[in-house]
């Protein structure tokens, strides 16, 4: 059976159906604002999870972070990094899954999420948390945004999952705040919430 956690993302962007759905063809509008409320110290790392075509990476690179993008989809981190490569911006990217990732500990001060965690069940969850634990160094930030109701494929980010996956020995958890997540063609209502890896 096919669910969202093994879907042929690349042949989902082969096909052309991030246009149809969940692409935006410009930096996320609240990733912005929240870019411009929080500046990054120098030599600050950042990394987008789920990076699609790379827009929201390039808003990190274009607001100071040394950025990383990584996405489950080859296909995906091609069109990144023809975008990348055609704007000027050094930008890291890589294939790879959020459940487990090969990267170094405690090596980023941000992490950002535009429909990632949306997408995965209950395990799979707990192992994104695990990983964005390991990722973040102390008192890092975690940026995350995703459908605020269950509707297939999405699985809501809400007070219920922010509990049970993102423990208070662990994380800090700002307050959910709803808005409505936009591509170039829909409009998603969901929630944004910023978590802090304890010290």
């Amino acid at each position: 059976m096919t669910t969202t956690t093994t879907m042929d993302w690349d042949r989902a962007y082969r096909a052309g159906d991030h246009h149809q759905y969940w692409e935006l063809s410009a930096p996320s509008p609240d990733l912005v604002g929240f870019l411009a409320a929080t500046p990054p110290a120098p030599g600050a790392r950042a990394l987008d999870l789920g990076c699609g075509t790379g827009w929201d990476t390039v808003a990190l690179a274009r607001a100071g972070y040394r950025a990383t993008g990584v996405d489950i989809s080859g296909e995906a981190v091609g069109l990144a990094a023809a975008r990348a490569a055609e704007l000027g911006l050094e930008i890291e990217l890589s294939v790879g899954d959020v459940r487990g990732l090969d990267l170094p500990d405690e090596e980023f001060d941000l992490l950002v999420d535009r429909g990632c965690f949306h997408h995965l069940g209950p395990e799979d969850r707990d192992r994104y948390a695990t990983e964005v634990a390991r990722l973040l160094s102390p008192g890092g930030l975690l940026y995350l945004r995703g459908s605020r109701q269950e509707m297939f494929p999405f699985k809501p980010v809400d007070a219920p999952a922010l509990t049970r996956h993102f423990p208070a020995d662990r994380f800090s958890t700002g307050p959910l705040m709803p808005f409505q997540l936009h591509t170039d063609v829909l409009k998603l209502d969901a929630n944004a919430v910023v978590l802090r890896r304890a010290d």
